[in-house]
């Protein structure tokens, strides 16, 4: 194997020598010095940054010269074959307590990883009918929140038949669904559940997160379902609030109000947040106070620029921006912070529910999101159509990991591929 970039960002190459040096301990791969010896490379992104700072006496005011800084990060890992298939991904975020430090921390999650599933590997390929691919372009909108794996998707189905292009417009799950219902596009991306008139198939597991920006806390800041009501209800104001207080004893918040940044457009990442609040505490958020942002990516903005505010985001956008995010109890009183071992737990309940799944280690504000399309459906689209379906539920999982969403359980996905072959395409008029 050869270990490519991480990346650029400031600090990446301690940490890609540290990867190196984990992977070299394992004795169970051989690290080559160039692509051209290996048999797949390693490459993706990271970074480590400081979060905040804790106080070395519990009487200090927190600042450079009294206190520790607290790190948070993350690795982002792809391995390919020579042929540019992904073989398989992951993202690495850190865990509560790392005793030998945050480098040491990811990469020794990802080699153990890799490892695991290497010993526990089944080929998961379907073989995907290739009928004649007539040229032909889909387009398609909708959610924000797996747009950043639509868009690796589609560059992959493209490489492998490059007579098929899929276009995704990122407007927002109610919008898309608009746009579908209207024929005015030929998919659509939802996090939003659709209605009966259209076929929709589930494409990957994630997780909405609570992001904040307070200025130097460096504490694990820890949420309820109804402290996150009541603060973008408004009724919580100020960050020391006594109920934030209470689930927070062992932090010193500050006494500044609360910015709070909600979607401006109908969001599927919102209706994730709002069936948590209805599922765990039975309530409905009116969404009246706060500043408003378009997209997973406008509400990231508008949090890493505003001081003591909180917003909600898909995973992978938390990241991106260098944003903490709390950890929330889920539906067995346990504070659990997202990472894809706790997506993972819910998405493999989903026959009961993914939002609030039952398991001590599933992260409460877990989701699926869909696409979804509707028949009839010209026969060359139609076949780009079920083609790229088959790719996604099989191959295109792999890719999953990597840009932190869970893929979906096995027993889904054998689920849906039966529905997709009952689907003729001679049926089309």
């Amino acid at each position: 194997m050869y270990v490519g970039s991480l990346g650029a960002n400031e600090g990446i190459e301690d940490l890609r020598r540290e990867l190196i040096e984990t992977l070299r301990r394992s004795h169970r791969l051989n690290i080559v010095p160039s692509a051209d010896q290996a048999d797949a490379k390693l490459e993706g992104k990271g970074g480590v940054w400081i979060r905040g700072y804790r106080s070395l006496s519990p009487r200090a005011r927190a600042n450079p010269g009294s206190a520790e800084p607290i790190y948070a990060g993350y690795l982002s890992i792809k391995v390919q074959g020579k042929d540019g298939e992904t073989l398989w991904s992951y993202l690495a975020n850190p865990r509560r307590i790392s005793f030998r430090g945050l480098k040491h921390d990811l990469a020794s999650q990802l080699v153990n990883k890799l490892l695991d599933d290497i010993s526990n590997a089944t080929d998961t390929t379907v073989a995907v009918a290739n009928p004649k691919e007539a040229a032909t372009t889909l387009h398609g909108a909708g959610a924000t929140f797996p747009f950043p794996l639509y868009q690796d998707w589609f560059h992959s189905f493209h490489a492998r038949h490059p007579n098929w292009q899929f276009e995704y417009q990122p407007i927002g799950s109610e919008a898309g669904l608009k746009q579908l219902e209207a024929g005015t596009i030929d998919f659509a991306g939802s996090d939003i559940p659709g209605p009966a008139s259209v076929k929709q198939f589930p494409s990957v597991g994630g997780a909405v997160v609570l992001i904040y920006n307070l200025p130097r806390f460096g504490d694990e800041l820890r949420l309820t379902a109804e402290t996150v009501a009541d603060i973008f209800s408004g009724k919580i104001k100020t960050w020391n609030d006594p109920a934030l207080r209470a689930i927070n004893r062992r932090s010193s918040l500050p006494n500044t109000p609360i910015t709070v940044v909600h979607r401006a457009d109908g969001s599927g990442t919102t209706f994730a947040l709002t069936d948590y609040f209805m599922k765990a505490t039975g309530r409905k958020i009116e969404w009246s106070v706060g500043e408003v942002a378009a997209g997973n990516e406008g509400v990231a903005k508008l949090v890493a620029s505003t001081p003591n505010s909180i917003g909600y985001v898909e995973f992978i956008y938390a990241f991106d921006h260098h944003l903490s995010f709390a950890s929330v109890a889920n539906s067995s009183g346990r504070f659990i912070q997202a990472d894809l071992p706790s997506i993972k737990v819910a998405a493999e309940n989903y026959e009961i529910s993914v939002v609030n799944a039952p398991g001590e280690d599933a992260y409460p504000i877990s989701t699926f999101s869909w696409l979804m399309f509707r028949e009839p459906m010209e026969a060359a689209k139609r076949a780009a159509m079920m083609s790229f379906l088959e790719w996604m539920l099989t191959s295109g999982q792999r890719q999953c990991s990597a840009l932190g969403y869970a893929p979906l359980p096995k027993s889904l996905v054998d689920q849906k591929l039966a529905a997709i072959r009952k689907i003729s395409v001679s049926s089309n008029p």
